[in-house]
């Protein structure tokens, strides 16, 4: 199984590091829509849509409201989308904070509407920000994979040395506390390495890692919230297409969430025109 997944991991980095760096924006941006419309897919399962027409309804529905995202922050100029998904993430951390695990009788409610809707505020405003990104710098995008990448990394092993304290037990009983100020940690130098990168100006050096923690801590929210989904539902992983990865939500799940944290950050502190 490790070695499995060592070899998806690798096979997957070469394909998303070829993607950023290769394809127009255009390009890129179709590629994007193509891993969100699969996570949508997966995601419908999750919801309770089982057969495969409930779930094509669903895939359309998430296409069409991405296309008409994408209109209306390419072509009018508009961020809102993306702002919507910012205050979606910051409506999360408080679901996140008081969640408890549906009755029977809620559901199935809960599950095909609310956690239905979901779906669209996580991978829309996700879909749109990427692309923005991408337009302004490639290197943006791999950055925030690899700051994601960091933090989850940084959680593991600092929950596997030092984990005491569950950080959220009726969602994910692996995660600690401590994994969390880990990660929190090893953000630190990582922004202050892509502030200078980025040729950030040093006034701007405080904001721009105070934004790498908070895009962080807003990454740990969209792995917390996939592990609701599947608990919901009951499973393990969001799907099998990745071997010992598991689904395309498995993959994206933190990426979705702080994609556009990041991107509203750099506008807001004028790190990055529109």
């Amino acid at each position: 199984m490790l070695k499995q997944r060592v070899i998806t991991g690798l096979l997957l980095a070469v394909v998303v590091f070829s993607a950023v760096l290769l394809l127009p924006s255009f390009w890129f941006g179709l590629a994007v829509l193509a891993v969100c419309l699969g996570g949508a897919w997966e995601w419908a399962r999750l919801c309770g849509l089982e057969s495969g027409g409930q779930r094509g309804l669903y895939v359309t529905g998430v296409a069409a409201l991405a296309g008409l995202g994408a209109f209306t922050a390419f072509a009018l100029d508009q961020i809102w989308p993306v702002v919507l998904g910012v205050l979606w993430w910051g409506g999360v951390l408080v679901v996140l904070a008081f969640y408890r695990p549906a009755g029977r009788e809620g559901r199935i409610l809960w599950r095909r509407y609310g956690l239905g809707s979901a779906g669209v505020l996580t991978l829309v405003p996700a879909f749109i920000a990427l692309v923005w990104l991408h337009q302004v710098q490639p290197a943006l995008v791999l950055y925030l994979i690899l700051l994601t990448a960091t933090a989850d990394s940084a959680a593991y092993f600092a929950g596997r040395r030092f984990g005491r304290h569950k950080l959220a037990p009726r969602i994910s009983p692996g995660k600690t506390r401590e994994g969390l100020l880990g990660a929190l940690i090893a953000i630190v130098p990582f922004g202050l390495l892509g502030a200078w990168y980025f040729g950030v100006i040093p006034a701007l050096w405080f904001f721009f890692v105070c934004l790498c923690l908070v895009t962080a801590l807003v990454s740990v929210a969209g792995d917390l919230f996939e592990s609701v989904l599947k608990r919901e539902a009951g499973a393990k992983d969001s799907g099998a297409l990745l071997p010992g990865h598991g689904g395309i939500l498995d993959r994206i799940d933190s990426l979705t969430a702080a994609a556009p944290v990041f991107l509203m950050g750099l506008l807001w502190g004028v790190i990055m025109a529109r």
